[in-house]
């Protein structure tokens, strides 16, 4: 198998120009991500190009037996692929302790607990590489808590059920702004919040229904 950790991640597909709703759920799309096709589809594209672009690297076809038997050895290699790919493995294994989506079960499975803190590890050495940016480190996290919401407090889901779909336009929030954003959805003033976001919306010339 070919070793690809020099490979930057996430950047195969550009970004959109700005925010849009979704023609299922008409949330900003990305909001309801991974229950809304068109919301799981918006985000999991990036990871699924590099995923298909490692098969075809491999000659491996999607859907096989092979492409099966290969996200187990991937597991076993962190340190030789893109962290996107290691996070579309584990939604192709199951866990052997919970017998959950690997990573997705409940907050005291530590074999899924593991499996994500490999697939972190493997993002944390691409940025001592220069190959991960702030954003992209965010847009790794924010689909991880939607993914497996279960796993998280409900403020946290809430927050980054908001940014997330910012993140795909490349647009990173302030240290300043996330902690003024938390405090607002921790104390229940979710319109405030979502006020916040339409003008943001607005300044960075995005598109909202």
């Amino acid at each position: 198998m070919t070793t690809s950790n020099n490979l930057t991640a996430l950047r195969r597909l550009p970004r959109p120009a700005g925010v849009y709703p979704c023609v299922n759920c008409a949330a900003v799309v990305g909001t309801n991500y991974p229950t809304c096709p068109t919301c799981f589809l918006a985000i999991e594209r990036y990871w699924l190009a590099d995923w298909d672009a490692f098969l075809a690297q491999e000659k491996i076809q999607p859907g096989s037996a092979d492409e099966q038997t290969i996200a187990h050895i991937i597991i076993d290699e962190v340190e030789r692929h893109p962290w996107t790919v290691l996070d579309i493995a584990m939604t192709l294994l199951t866990c052997n302790s919970c017998g959950s989506e690997l990573g997705g079960g409940p907050p005291d499975c530590t074999e899924c607990a593991a499996a994500w803190g490999n697939t972190l590890w493997a993002e944390h050495y691409a940025a001592r590489l220069g190959l991960v940016t702030g954003n992209e480190h965010a847009l790794h996290v924010g689909r991880m808590i939607l993914r497996h919401s279960h796993r998280q407090s409900a403020s946290i889901f809430a927050a980054w059920r908001r940014s997330t779909p910012r993140l795909l336009t490349g647009w990173l929030p302030t240290t300043e702004f996330a902690q003024r954003y938390m405090a607002l959805i921790k104390a229940g003033r979710l319109a405030e919040v979502d006020a916040a976001l339409h003008e943001l919306d607005q300044t960075l010339s995005m598109r909202l229904a």
